[in-house]
Formats: C-alpha cells, sequence, structure tokens
C-alpha cells in the first residue's frame, strides 16, 4: 500500500498525502485528507527517512490508506455477496452493464419484434448522450448501477434545458426507465422510478380537403419519382416507408387488393385498391420484388430525399410557411396559397408538422369516418389496435364538414325537422317544373355551395 507526495505544477510539494491501492482489480489513487507535516528527505524519495513531524505524519496516512483500503474490500465482499445469493436462487450469472456499453446492452434486450432501424438509432443515441452526461457528472462512474437519482433527475433537467418538446422528454424518460428496469440487477434501485411523465402539447396534422388533394396530385402529374408514392399515400393510408417499400408480392391486382404488414407496428392490414391508384399500377411491370424500386432504394439509403420531394410538390401545390416577417412568400411555382405546412408550439426544437406525407394518413381516417365507413373497417386499413388513437390522432374533420355528417346520421326529431341538402335536392328535382325550373334551379346551386 505505498503513499505517493505528488507535486504542483510550480515543484511544489503538495501538502495531502496520496495514496495508491487496488480493490477487484481496479487501481486507485486517492487524497487520504492528512496534512504533511514537518519536513521530508532531501531526496523527496519515500525510501528515505524526513524529521520527526514527517514521519509522524507518513504513519497517520498509512493508517487511513489501509483503513480505506478494508473499507472497500469489504463493501466489494458485501456486494459479491449479494451476487452470490442472487445467483443462487435464480440461476443466473449477475454481470454489471459498463455505461459505455449502454447502447449495445439495450440493443440486446429481448423484443416480440425488432425495432424499426431508425428509431433504434434514435435510441442508441439518446443512450450514448446520456453515458456522456453522466461521466461528465461523475468521472467515477462506469458501471449504469453507479448512477444516482440525482444524476438521473440532473440529466432530464438538461434534457428540458435544449429545449425538447414534452413528448421528445417523456419518450427519453420511457426510454431510460425501461433499459434500467431490464438491465439493472434484480432488487435494485432504478434511479428513473418516480420521475413523473410530463403534459404533452398535441398539434395535429390538418387533413386536406377532396380540392387540395387534386390540386396535390395536378402539381405532380409531371414528376414520375413521387407521384406514385403521393397517390399510394392519399389511395391507401400507408405511411411514408410502407409506400416506399410495397412489394408486388403483397399487391393482388386481380382481385384490387393490398395485404401488407407495416414497418412500424407489424399489423397486417387489408387495403382496397382504389382505381386513381390502379391506374398507376397498372402502368408498371413487376419486374422487380419492390413496387416502385428506385424510391425503394431512395428510402433505404436517404429518407429525407423523399421528404424534401414531397415538400416540393407540396410547395408547387400551394402550401408552404410565411416568412419572418409573417408574409407567405410567392413563388412561380404556386401563386394559390392553401395553407402553411408547420405551426409553431410553446416548446420544442422545431416546428410542428402540420402538413406532409403522414397528412394523407389523417386525410383518409377523416374522409372515411365522415362519409360514414364503420371505424372497424377503418381500422383494418390503418392497422391500429385501439379505436382511441384514430380518433384523437387521425379523424380531424373540418367543423362544418363534421355538422353536415352529423346531421345527415342524426334522426329528423334531433335536428328538428332539417332536411340534408341531398333530400332536398332529391325533392327540388322530383317537383320541379317549367313554371318553378328558374327557382328551382337557383336552389339546387346554392346546395351545391353549401356541400
Amino acid at each position: 500500500m505505498p503513499l505517493e507526495l505528488r507535486k504542483n505544477s510550480d515543484g511544489s510539494i503538495r501538502k495531502w498525502w496520496y495514496g495508491r491501492y487496488e480493490v477487484n482489480g481496479k487501481r486507485y489513487c486517492d487524497n487520504l485528507g492528512v496534512k504533511i507535516t514537518g519536513k521530508p528527505p532531501v531526496s523527496l524519495s519515500l525510501m528515505d527517512e524526513g524529521d520527526t513531524s514527517f514521519e509522524r505524519s507518513r504513519a497517520t496516512a498509512l493508517a487511513k490508506l489501509a483503513s480505506l483500503v478494508e473499507e472497500a474490500r469489504t463493501k466489494r465482499d458485501s456486494a459479491r455477496l449479494v451476487e452470490k445469493l442472487y445467483e443462487l436462487k435464480t440461476g443466473e450469472q449477475v454481470r454489471s452493464v459498463a455505461l459505455a456499453n449502454l447502447p449495445e446492452e439495450w440493443q440486446k434486450i429481448p423484443r416480440r419484434r425488432k425495432p424499426n432501424e431508425r428509431y433504434a438509432a434514435q435510441c442508441r443515441s439518446t443512450l450514448a448522450r446520456f453515458a456522456v452526461f453522466v461521466r461528465g457528472q461523475n468521472a467515477k462512474a462506469e458501471e449504469i448501477s453507479h448512477v444516482t437519482r440525482d444524476v438521473a433527475r440532473a440529466f432530464m433537467q438538461a434534457e428540458e434545458s435544449r429545449g425538447v418538446t414534452a413528448k421528445t422528454w417523456n419518450d427519453t424518460l420511457k426510454l431510460l426507465r425501461a433499459s434500467y428496469k431490464y438491465l439493472l440487477l434484480a432488487g435494485s434501485i432504478n434511479p428513473f422510478s418516480g420521475v413523473p411523465t410530463r403534459e404533452t402539447e398535441t398539434i395535429f396534422r390538418k387533413p386536406f380537403t377532396p380540392e387540395e388533394l387534386k390540386a396535390i396530385v395536378d402539381a405532380a402529374r409531371e414528376d414520375d419519382f413521387i407521384r406514385p408514392i403521393l397517390i399510394t399515400g392519399m389511395c391507401t393510408a400507408m405511411r411514408r416507408g410502407d409506400c416506399c417499400l410495397l412489394k408486388w408480392k403483397d399487391v393482388d391486382l386481380a382481385r384490387r387488393f393490398i395485404t401488407v404488414k407495416t414497418n412500424k407496428t407489424g399489423v397486417t392490414v387489408s387495403i382496397p385498391i382504389f382505381p386513381m391508384l390502379y391506374d398507376e399500377l397498372a402502368l408498371r411491370q413487376p419486374s422487380e420484388a419492390y413496387v416502385f424500386p428506385e424510391q425503394a432504394k431512395m428510402y433505404v439509403e436517404n429518407s429525407d430525399g423523399i421528404t424534401w420531394r414531397v415538400r416540393k410538390i407540396l410547395a408547387a401545390a400551394g402550401f408552404k410557411d410565411a416568412d419572418e416577417n409573417g408574409e407567405t412568400v410567392q413563388t412561380d411555382d404556386a401563386e394559390i396559397v392553401r395553407g402553411e405546412i408547420h405551426a409553431k408550439r410553446e416548446g420544442g426544437l422545431r416546428r410542428a408538422s402540420i402538413r406532409d406525407f403522414h397528412s394523407f394518413r389523417v386525410t383518409w381516417v377523416t374522409l372515411a369516418l365522415t362519409a360514414g365507413v364503420p371505424l372497424e373497417l377503418v381500422q383494418k386499413v390503418t392497422g391500429h389496435r385501439t379505436t382511441d388513437i384514430v380518433l384523437k390522432h387521425y379523424f380531424q374533420p373540418g367543423r362544418e364538414e363534421f355538422r353536415r355528417a352529423l346531421q345527415s346520421a342524426m334522426p329528423k326529431l334531433l335536428t328538428n325537422g332539417h332536411r340534408t341538402p341531398k333530400e332536398e335536392m332529391l325533392e327540388i328535382l322530383a317537383g320541379i317544373s317549367a313554371k318553378t325550373w328558374q327557382k328551382d334551379t337557383k336552389r339546387l346551386r346554392d346546395l351545391v355551395a353549401s356541400i
């Protein structure tokens, strides 16, 4: 158990004794908290003796070092005893997880299905950032079990200071809490337990109207690369990745159905092929596994390329953000301004996207439910397991469309005898005559305009 004399940058001797020792294969060198007194040997070698006061402080330091080593070994033995009891009880060998290996160990956690690579990469990045933060707080923390509740809360506070949204903050908390739950020794205290999630601010994507969908299709008519993906999204409510990676084996043109296992949830969905999509697919020759091989390649190698092309079409159709002064910039691509593609929110590093490729999914659900399609059939197309998700996040009708749909479905008693526009039009057509045709034509035009 050697002692050390350490020097300052100017060459002078530090006033405290240091001790070097080894426990469980790891080497340590700590300040013993014992002050050096008297005169050290002229050689400054501890092989030689100093004066009486110096030798007295050396003896005190040696006793302190012996006590420190004994305490460390006692803790080690106690911890090892707990591990032995655990191994005897469960038959499993206890292994510690190094902080530096946390992302890789998370990847090895058994799951029902393999996570999407993009999601997995985000999780590994978050865990690596957490490990770096912990080492910055405590350089001696080498294993995940060395993380205290104070450090865990400090990390979550740092995440808030970065300006992330409440949803991202909650996702980070759930990731770390679940990782610790699985990787920690059974019975250990999870430093993230007891940390409550935060109330989230939900900004919903806006559905497109039928007129807006037509404008988007017209804007993409000459773009043979992105047009098929847009039409697939509009007609199927599939996510961007599922549209780009659609395979011929999942397409039944004869029966006009797509049956595919979604990448995000792993749920198999059945989707009827609408005429517009059928016309697009019928032009293609199934010579490769993917229906859209070039788009599939871009999505795998650079999915942002797909996003950029979609935004370009949306801009050409009249959807773009205002400038810093709140004024929408006019370009040659779109003289008509239909709306913005982002919305401001209270927190978050980025603005919320309200019109993008995923809006086609929201549009499909909204149009279907508003038209009276049973929710159970909508779920078969979208793959959602619960109705709450569909109704909360995807059913976003405009107020007037919602009012008309409800009024059409309600009994006459609740609508006070008011007829739907369709019922009024049929009644006008049944009673039209040579004397009333001008008045009836005007009424029909007014009803058509209100629909």
